[in-house]
């Protein structure tokens, strides 16, 4: 079920790539996954430009999150979290490192 999940959320996130799709994936991110992904949370601290697009695209279509992002994310503001990190991944034309505060 959480793969069925995950390749939904990557499908919607393929399928409408836009602007405003990764600029909603910046805040869901900060928002919703900064609360572990920080200095000092429950997770390491992740930002968009520690792997390259397709690296990310693979992490969450294989499901090796560790965590049960069903609980705080729908499939689409998953796809626009996995759409975003691959617009400023380590290889897109604009990196982003140090999104989330600390």
């Amino acid at each position: 079920m959480k793969r069925l999940f995950l390749l939904s959320a990557m499908a919607l996130g393929l399928l409408t790539p836009s602007v405003s799709t990764a600029a909603d994936g910046a805040t869901l991110f900060v928002q919703k996954c900064g609360s572990c992904h920080k200095r000092g949370g429950q997770a390491p601290a992740v930002n968009p430009a520690d792997k390259a697009g397709v690296v990310w695209e693979k992490y969450f279509e294989r499901g090796r999150h560790p965590g049960n992002l069903s609980q705080s994310l729908n499939n689409g503001e998953l796809g626009s979290v996995i759409q975003y990190l691959k617009a400023h991944a380590a290889d897109s034309d604009q990196p982003a490192t140090a999104v989330i505060p600390k």
